[in-house]
């Protein structure tokens, strides 16, 4: 088994090449999120929106300091 966040194989932050278009911001994301052997994907709020929600839109990021209630607020304001 990889190591790293659960979510990996189907985060877009993963799975979409031009999700940020700074890429050297997505590299550190990635590699200091997503392929963590520490468990530091744990912290990242992509994650624990989608453990809290059951989805994580695309406006949160890794490093966000939004809570699952505010990103639903935010979500229901986009639509």
């Amino acid at each position: 088994m990889e190591a790293g966040c659960p979510n990996i194989s189907t985060c877009k932050l993963m799975i979409v090449s031009d999700f940020l278009e700074d890429e050297q911001k997505s590299n550190f994301y990635t590699e200091h999120y997503c392929r963590a052997v520490n468990s530091r994907w744990e912290v990242c709020n992509r994650y624990v929106v989608k453990e809290a929600l059951n989805f994580c839109p695309d406006f949160v990021l890794p490093d966000s300091n939004l809570t699952p209630d505010e990103v639903i607020e935010k979500f229901d304001n986009l639509l």
